[in-house]
This record gives structure tokens, C-alpha cells and sequence, in this order.
């Protein structure tokens, strides 16, 4: 293959987009359920009722936080974070929980800048047999 060939290539590769450009994340038209707030800091669930994603802005540049999650019953969720560069912290949850159609979880963050705590329901899916 001639040097001109393979340098044609290569620009080529290189102008191409990545197969996911202007793809959406599966989230991405996901309705808010849940917020709060608290002076520059924000708390946000986004969902579609069985899949959620918690979002909390504002924490401050990796500062660490505690993040508390219950969901009826079931032993809570206690952990230390750090926040990211941006002062964010976000993690996708699935509230399924055996023998339950559903129930209520409780969200908090707690930073030294803000405390943030907000509920939202989830429901477990139908099972269409066809």
C-alpha cells in the first residue's frame, strides 16, 4: 500500500465520528421525581418508575460527603463519597426488592457545604405474559 493510500486512511479515521456520537444516554429523557435544594446545592432522582439515577451538584471540588439511602425495609445504604472535580456526585439505582410491588426511598447527602434529603416512590414492572 502506498504511503499516500495509508495517510488517506488515517485522515479519514480520523474525521470519522465515534459510533455513539450523538447517541442519548438511556436517561436522557427520563422525567425528575424527586428534588432538593439547599443554597448552591442540588439534589435531583430522575427515573422511569423501575430505574433511577440520584444527582447531586454543588457538593464542592472532591469534597467529601456522606451519601444515606433506605428503601423501606431493607438495611440502608451508608457510604462516604467524594464528589467529582465539578463538585458532583451521581450513581444509578434499581430499588427491586423481593416480594414488594413497591415502596418509598429515602435520599440524603451531607456535605459541608449543604444537606440534601428527598423521597420517591418506585413500583416493581408488570409482567405481561404473552
Amino acid at each position: 500500500m502506498s504511503r499516500t493510500r495509508i495517510a488517506l486512511i488515517i485522515v479519514a479515521l480520523a474525521l470519522t465520528p465515534p459510533a455513539t456520537a450523538g447517541a442519548k444516554p438511556i436517561d436522557a429523557d427520563w422525567p425528575e421525581v424527586a428534588r432538593a435544594e439547599d443554597g448552591d446545592c442540588a439534589l435531583s432522582v430522575t427515573g422511569e418508575g423501575r430505574f433511577f439515577r440520584i444527582e447531586a451538584s454543588g457538593l464542592g471540588t472532591e469534597a467529601p460527603a456522606r451519601f444515606f439511602l433506605s428503601n423501606g425495609d431493607m438495611k440502608p445504604l451508608d457510604w462516604s463519597i467524594r464528589a467529582d472535580g465539578d463538585g458532583g456526585f451521581a450513581r444509578y439505582y434499581l430499588p427491586f426488592r423481593w416480594h414488594r410491588e413497591g415502596d418509598q426511598v429515602l435520599v440524603s447527602i451531607q456535605s459541608a457545604r449543604c444537606g440534601l434529603i428527598t423521597t420517591f416512590a418506585w413500583e416493581r414492572a408488570q409482567i405481561v405474559v404473552r
